[in-house]
């Protein structure tokens, strides 16, 4: 097999027969394992082209199948254009079309504070319209999301590296596990937040980068807003609350919020093991615990901003 390099001029070759651009500029923000590149028509970018291996094919063709329906769905993404398999160079790819703008993490911090919250609710607006696909084959989601918890606490034991009030969180965990045992299941974005959501004049124009979607408890998306959103705007994480519950928020969404928090802070520490970031990982996590109302199952402590 030729090296990567060589297979991805070869691919994007192809493509060029296929959709006539004239040059491509490879895109490296981000930490996806994809290769990516914005190709341009004269001095304009339209599309974007994802390159992956191509044993994660069946991936790549159902997250094509997905955005069809979110655009059906009126979300504001990238429209899937093309999903292909080039066997004979062991790759496979997604053509979107290029949604032009700046990533919120850049944008989010320059706005008022009400304009921060307006955008928070227009893209919990859209994280609403996400949630309205759902698995086409039942999942038992509970289950499954609770030994994937088990895992994740074993995981950390056997490192031996503890975190803050570890132990009184294991317990909470433990207690309130019964609470996903009614949960719906749809479609998860898994990666929800400000560097994911794009922006054209100060206001939001489009959700990207789906490849990592999953299935599970919709709210469970909201345990990224301490992780990634209120370093950027905690204004934009409460706007994203008010948006996505235009009715008024459910009795039970914040004691669940506050589980999906307890839940994924194991599965912090060992990201923040496997990139090098141990302490300010171990940081993080002590103020995510510390504004959290884990005792009475209440909003955290960016939701009660002025």
């Amino acid at each position: 097999m030729e090296p990567i390099e060589e297979r991805i001029r070869k691919l994007l070759a192809e493509i060029r027969e296929q959709v006539g651009y004239d040059r491509a500029e490879p895109l490296e923000k981000g930490f996806s394992d994809a290769r990516k590149f914005v190709l341009y028509q004269a001095d304009t970018p339209v599309y974007l082209l994802r390159i992956h291996e191509g044993s994660t094919y069946a991936r790549q063709r159902m997250e094509f199948e997905l955005l069809r329906k979110h655009e059906a769905n009126q979300v504001r993404c990238s429209k899937p254009l093309m999903a292909g398999l080039a066997g004979h160079l062991d790759l496979c790819y997604l053509l979107l079309s290029y949604i032009p703008g700046v990533s919120g993490d850049g944008v989010l911090p320059g706005l008022k504070p009400e304009a921060q919250l307006q955008q928070g609710a227009a893209a919990g607006r859209e994280l609403r319209k996400i949630h309205q696909v759902t698995p086409e084959v039942p999942i038992n989601w509970a289950v499954r999301r609770a030994e994937k918890y088990r895992q994740k606490r074993e995981e950390v034991r056997e490192i031996g590296l503890r975190f803050h009030r570890q132990n009184e969180l294991e317990s909470y965990i433990d207690d309130n596990l019964g609470l996903l045992e009614k949960s719906p299941v749809s479609f998860q974005h898994d990666d929800f937040h400000p560097s994911n959501l794009i922006f054209q004049h100060g206001c939001l124009a489009g959700v990207i980068d789906f490849g990592r979607f999953d299935w599970g408890d919709p709210w469970e998306e909201f345990f990224k807003l301490p992780k990634y959103t209120c370093q950027v705007s905690p204004y934009f994480a409460k706007g994203q609350v008010h948006g996505y519950f235009q009715d008024g928020i459910p009795d039970d969404f914040w004691p669940k919020y506050n589980l999906f928090v307890a839940l994924n802070q194991h599965a912090t520490l060992i990201g923040g093991i496997q990139h090098d970031r141990v302490q300010e990982t171990l940081k993080k996590i002590e103020r995510t615990v510390n504004t959290h109302d884990f005792q009475n199952g209440g909003p955290p402590a960016w939701y009660r901003l002025q």
